[in-house]
């Protein structure tokens, strides 16, 4: 259920580096792009015999003691992966703790997924929790969704009724997912502060795509735009865990090599930062499974979605791809080369081959083409 292309390891590699730094992945890029003739060779004098051996000691320090710092850092982050991998087998923390993800979320999102889903039965649900309450009055007295009466007055929404009523069933199916993702972004990612916007845009290109392509697969609209907005929350929640674990793992180093008077040590800790590259290698390798345990932990009834994350967590066991599930492989691999292709990292040629791949169905390549991928585009009808 995965594809391969010879461009397929270059593509997914630019979006790994994006995801951490844009800054470097776009230097990575004019990087790949440079002639080795371009690089323009300075001249220098030759070095005197102190000169050479002041330069030759002044490196082995360096690299003495950047050794040193690495195998601080090694350890450190074993520890860390330990903690990581322990708390992403507790499925109801993930849910709960991890993410803060209300109970009354699944049963909103089950209700608007049936025919018999009405605005009042929304509201019972809606109304148990403050902060939904509070965003949607937000988001419809915003400057972007206020309404006028005739005369151009500022007409205002005070009650969730109302700011139900306005936006619709067939808009809710979109909020209440974006809102729910939203909130559980993560906050402070430094020194990698870019990684919550780089999620934000994931989690709408593939929504949007996997909307788009729902008809291509005999598959809802609203199962395939929920889904592929919840597809980020393995990875939103692995962030997190990073993040916070190394903070305390850290901190307990410190106060150990304190106690313990190992002042070299102390002093490498308090140099040990995130690592990009470790933090990817830990999306990498406990993402999918750590989706399918919270997708499970959700408890959908009516919501079928859980079939097509284990299937994504299990690449492996040779079975045939639900329709979501390529769905999902689809809408996943386009919104990586329309991001990409916004922060022009990847070339026509390489986007060519990337998403040959992946068996777009005919047709849908066009539709995708048409589609705002930066925003989850509401439905004009909205109740006046």
């Amino acid at each position: 259920m995965t594809a391969s292309s010879t461009s397929a390891p270059i593509v997914e590699a630019r979006f790994k580096q994006l995801f951490i730094d844009l800054k470097a992945a776009k230097q990575q890029r004019a990087d790949e792009d440079a002639k080795p003739s371009s690089k323009k060779i300075v001249p220098t004098r030759e070095l005197l015999a102190v000169e050479k051996q002041a330069r030759e000691d002044k490196k082995a320090n360096k690299e003495i003691v950047e050794d040193y710092l690495g195998r601080v850092s090694a350890k450190l982050h074993r520890d860390i992966e330990l903690r990581l991998s322990e708390a992403l087998a507790d499925q109801e923390a993930l849910v709960t703790k991890v993410l803060s993800i209300d109970a009354v979320i699944p049963q909103i999102l089950d209700l608007l997924s049936v025919k018999a889903c009405t605005v009042s039965r929304i509201e019972v649900l809606a109304a148990q929790i403050p902060w939904l309450y509070k965003d949607l009055l937000k988001m419809i007295n915003s400057p972007k969704y206020r309404r006028t009466d005739s005369k151009g007055k500022i007409l205002t929404a005070d009650t969730l009724r109302v700011a139900l009523s306005f936006f619709g069933l067939e808009n809710l199916k979109m909020i209440v997912p974006l809102l729910t993702l939203r909130r559980c972004l993560p906050q402070i990612t430094d020194p990698y502060p870019q990684i919550k916007r780089r999620i934000w845009e994931q989690c709408i290109a593939t929504a949007m795509s996997s909307k788009r392509l729902a008809r291509f697969h005999d598959v809802s609209e609203n199962q395939a735009f929920t889904a592929g907005m919840l597809q980020s929350l393995g990875t939103i929640a692995v962030v997190k865990l990073y993040f916070r674990i190394f903070d305390q793992v850290q901190l307990e180093a410190l106060k150990e090599t304190q106690k313990t008077l190992k002042h070299q040590r102390h002093g490498a800790l308090t140099k040990v930062e995130p690592s990009g590259d470790v933090l990817l290698s830990m999306l990498e390798k406990y993402v999918p499974q750590a989706t399918a345990s919270i997708i499970q932990g959700l408890h959908f009834q009516r919501l079928f979605l859980h079939g097509a994350f284990e299937q994504l967590a299990n690449t492996e066991n040779g079975e045939e791809p639900l329709p979501l599930t390529t769905v999902l492989l689809q809408g996943n691999a386009y919104a990586k080369y329309r991001i990409l292709k916004f922060h022009e990292l990847v070339t026509i040629e390489e986007a060519r081959d990337y998403l040959r791949k992946y068996k777009f169905p005919v047709g849908s390549l066009e539709v995708l083409k048409t589609t705002d991928m930066r925003s989850i585009g509401l439905e004009a009808e909205v109740t006046e």
